[in-house]
């Protein structure tokens, strides 16, 4: 009896002590976290990867949401699609009901009423570029030809507010491939919302060139901090900027504030010489002191291969941000009156300094410098040497300018487009009366004028 007490007894505190040691007071299974580590595995239900399945049904909702916003409906509805789970989601398959619905409901639109915009680079500091006694006759270039910050804010807020919706070239017509192999315009089905029309938009000379310099305009585009292009400027007095001095990034935030005024991302055609380099770094051949095209007139640029790659690098960025890129001759030539051979030397320059060496060799639009194009306004033919030699160099899409609300001309393999130049000129001369070429765009002209503009604007 002694020695069965004895054993119970030993067996109780043995208990015991298992007991307050699986409690976590015994400090090596502290340290171990095994006991803890196992009533956790089989008291606690964690569902795996629960937020990353939020984050992804989350953002892919707004992503479609903005493609939405854009008119891409294909799109939007094709991303939801992809959402796990999206079959058995309400929300989801409510908004895929809804764009169903708004789909059905486009408008194709007629390409032949498309009107087309352009600008010059923006005036940034009116004060400084109009200053007659400062700059001369090239003050009265900067006040016909270009347009200001101001006025063009004032324009975008007008073409939003009247139903506008920028499109690219590419979508009004793209070429295609018969089955033999051979290339055939097709027009494109730009389709919108009852009430809304297409409109291109466009840029010349985005190069700033070395005459503009310190005359209040932007210097160069850049690669922000945030992978997006932006623009450096430079004060009169020297002091250097960086943000929304020229069309480009005032345009970007204009369509992050308002997706619906860009038809799947569409921004503006951006057309580039080639004699000053383009984007604001001397890129050509004429600047480098290694190449025998080097002209001794200009200041040797002994960076060029390092501003070549900074140039790809904006190129790389605006392509992404929804912008087309041209060509407008490499030494802003009238390529209606020189005659071919001139022609010729003139777009190989172009090709070779900025085509091939930054643009990677895939521009198919070229803006006629000065809008003059190499025919009349009867139907392009290869017998048309002039033509025939642009279209060998990959052109397909050519612009003149003719101010007129709209005219476009879709050929066998290739598109034509009128454009009408909003600067202080065009305004002035409806402002004045002198004309009526701007009220299907303006209520009221002299609401977007800027009143720092000495008049009367001269041509």
């Amino acid at each position: 009896m002694i020695v069965l007490m004895l054993a119970l007894i030993l067996g109780l505190a043995f208990a015991v002590s298992r007991l307050f040691s699986g409690k976590g007071g015994d400090k090596e299974t502290e340290g171990t976290g095994v006991v803890a580590s196992e009533a956790n595995d089989q008291s606690m239900d964690i569902p795996e990867e629960t937020e990353p399945q939020t984050d992804e049904r989350a953002d892919g909702i707004r992503e479609a949401e903005r493609l939405a916003a854009m008119y891409d409906y294909d799109g939007a509805i094709k991303l939801l699609s992809s959402i796990p789970g999206s079959g058995e989601d309400t929300e989801i398959q409510e908004l895929v009901a809804a764009y169903e619905e708004t789909k059905a409901g486009l408008v194709r639109q007629d390409i032949n009423t498309i009107t087309h915009v352009f600008f010059h680079s923006l005036i940034v500091d009116p004060e400084n570029a109009l200053d007659k006694e400062r700059w001369g006759t090239q003050a009265d270039g900067y006040n016909s030809v270009m347009t200001t910050i101001s006025e063009f804010e004032k324009m975008l807020e007008e073409f939003y507010q009247d139903g506008f919706v920028l499109v690219r070239l590419h979508d009004m017509a793209h070429i295609e491939k018969t089955a033999d192999g051979e290339e055939i315009m097709v027009e494109g089905d730009i389709m919108l919302p009852e009430g809304k029309k297409a409109m291109v938009m466009s840029q010349d000379d985005v190069c700033y060139y070395e005459y503009m310099e310190g005359a209040g305009f932007a210097d160069r585009i850049i690669v922000g901090e945030d992978g997006r292009p932006t623009c450096h400027y430079t004060d009169e007095d020297g002091n250097e900027f960086v943000g929304e001095y020229d069309l480009v990034p005032i345009l970007d935030r204009f369509v992050d504030e308002h997706p619906d005024f860009s038809y799947k991302g569409a921004k503006a055609c951006l057309a580039f010489t080639g004699y000053n380099g383009i984007l604001g770094y001397r890129t050509d051949e004429t600047y480098d002191p290694d190449s025998d095209m080097y002209d001794e007139e200009k200041e040797p640029n002994y960076n060029i291969e390092e501003d070549r790659e900074t140039a790809r690098q904006v190129v790389a960025a605006l392509r992404e941000a929804g912008y087309e890129l041209s060509s407008h001759s490499w030494g802003h030539r009238d390529m209606g009156s020189r005659s071919l051979e001139d022609m010729k030397r003139d777009a190989d320059r172009w090709d070779k300094n900025v085509n091939q060496e930054l643009l990677g060799g895939t521009c198919d639009i070229i803006l006629y410098p000065f809008g003059s194009d190499v025919a009349d306004w009867h139907p392009y033919t290869h017998e048309n040497e002039k033509f025939d030699y642009l279209w060998d160099l990959g052109f397909r899409y050519f612009c003149g300018v003719d101010s007129s609300q709209y005219w476009v001309q879709v050929g066998k393999d290739y598109l034509r487009q009128g454009r009408r130049n909003l600067d202080g000129y065009m305004m002035w001369m409806d402002l004045s009366g002198q004309r009526d070429k701007l009220s299907d765009l303006f209520d009221d002209v002299g609401a977007i004028f800027d009143p720092a503009r000495p008049t009367p604007v001269e041509q």
